[in-house]
């Protein structure tokens, strides 16, 4: 007898939903749900057209793993779009190659996917403005999962390099 997700901790509501999400990679292909048990998984939510939070989560993400060297390799960084109207795979792979660190992807929900995600990690996400000059307001959080899909930590958007490199040597050892 299985319990329901209203009775479920917030951890273990996050591996069961987690099953369900459908991602594109950069290169439109599906990802596999064991890419999530392979590494550590360093989670970024935000979009392309981001003028400030994004590019400044992600430069630090890229400049973590070149400070951490080989342990990086422990860790995958993921940038997941919350505009995914926008971000196509193809986009979001010339959006990524902008940044420092060879480790980053960028992977695209679909609608049900990213409705599931901002429930479970407590995003807040509006869209502002119409038409192609839309932006998206968001929350500016950083989360590092286990392979096994526990949140081990989270930091705001805008942490150092230093400090991020610093938890995550940390928690590479776990």
């Amino acid at each position: 007898m299985s319990l329901g997700l209203c009775c479920q901790s917030k951890e273990d509501k996050i591996k069961e939903e987690w099953k369900h999400l459908s991602f594109v990679r950069p290169d439109g292909s599906a990802l596999e749900p064991k890419f999530w048990s392979e590494k550590k998984s360093v989670l970024y939510f935000g979009f392309s057209h981001c003028p400030d939070m994004c590019p400044l989560a992600l430069t630090n993400f890229g400049r973590a793993s070149l400070i951490l060297g080989e342990k990086s390799n422990r860790f995958r960084f993921i940038f997941v779009t919350l505009d995914p109207e926008r971000d196509s795979p193809s986009t979001l792979k010339n959006y990524i190659q902008n940044f420092p660190g060879k480790n980053l992807t960028a992977l695209s929900p679909n609608a049900e996917s990213l409705i599931k995600l901002t429930d479970l990690f407590g995003i807040v996400r509006e869209k502002v403005g119409t038409g192609n000059n839309y932006r998206i307001d968001h929350s500016n959080f950083i989360y590092v999962l286990d392979e096994d899909l526990n949140t081990l930590t989270n930091f705001p958007g805008g942490v150092s390099a230093n400090a991020l490199a610093i938890k995550l040597r940390e928690l590479a050892e776990l």
